[in-house]
């Protein structure tokens, strides 16, 4: 790596040139607090939850003003990217509401713009949230599962991650201990992921970035904000690839 490199002043610049904008979410509780986001075109939004599905990438906007019981519902899009076809993207108009909670969980109706929003529909069309499986007791909010009209999608869950986001190639999960940085991958295509100790972190007033670097001569990068998160990969000191996130979530101790 080239002592020359200034992982957090690129990181300001690619957030300066994307010019995204952002509305605010969090799952605030005693210990930590996390923020989920989502890419709209060249827009990053904040999210009210996203599914990494065995074949897709799900994710729904947060509503604008915020769902404030159970009866409310809003209009947000259901952004949709399958794994098999890398970058293509489906941006669909959705109603979400109508809430109910059973037994730990909570389950908010998904329902396409084009039906009427009925409990019935609600029943059968949802986000499952988790109401035990989230901050303060874990670092990460567990959204159970998506379903659609289209199917079941369960989705992964790491409870203690830090970072966890979505490129159109992989997901990316990184774990923060405060003395132990962890990085590992999910690649779509099924070839193995990479799993490496020993990160280090850095910041600037416009976001965060955690470096990685393996025995190997690659430099794994990660930079993460409200505004865009990108992961860069270099060899031997040349970067190789740069992909955008389609969809994370950041855990940070709670202000």
């Amino acid at each position: 790596m080239k002592t020359s490199r200034h992982p957090v002043r690129r990181l300001t610049a690619l957030l300066l040139t994307c010019g995204a904008t952002t509305l605010g979410s969090s799952v605030k509780a005693a210990n930590y607090e996390m923020k989920s986001y989502v890419q709209v075109g060249k827009t990053t939004r904040s999210a009210f939850a996203w599914c990494d599905a065995p074949d897709r990438i799900l994710a729904v906007t947060l509503p604008s003003p915020a769902l404030t019981g159970p009866g409310d519902v809003r209009e947000v899009s259901l952004l949709r990217w399958l794994k098999n076809r890398s970058g293509t993207v489906g941006n669909f108009k959705y109603k979400i509401g109508l809430s109910e909670g059973a037994a730990g969980s909570t389950y908010i109706g998904l329902i396409p713009a084009g039906f009427k929003a009925t409990r019935e529909l609600a029943s059968q069309n949802f986000i499952h949230l988790s109401n035990v499986q989230r901050p303060p007791e874990y670092r990460m909010e567990r959204v159970v599962q998506f379903k659609t009209m289209q199917g079941e999608n369960p989705c992964r869950y790491v409870p203690n991650a830090a970072f966890m986001g979505a490129t159109a190639k992989r997901t990316v999960i990184v774990w923060d201990e405060g003395d132990a940085i962890t990085y590992t991958t999910r690649n779509f295509d099924g070839t193995p992921g990479v799993y490496i100790t020993d990160g280090k972190w850095t910041a600037d007033d416009h976001g965060k970035a955690y470096l990685f670097k393996s025995e190997y001569g690659f430099d794994y990068e990660v930079y993460f904000s409200p505004f865009a998160a990108f992961l860069q990969v270099w060899k031997n000191g040349k970067k190789i690839s740069t992909e955008p996130f389609l969809a994370y979530s950041i855990s940070t101790p709670a202000k």
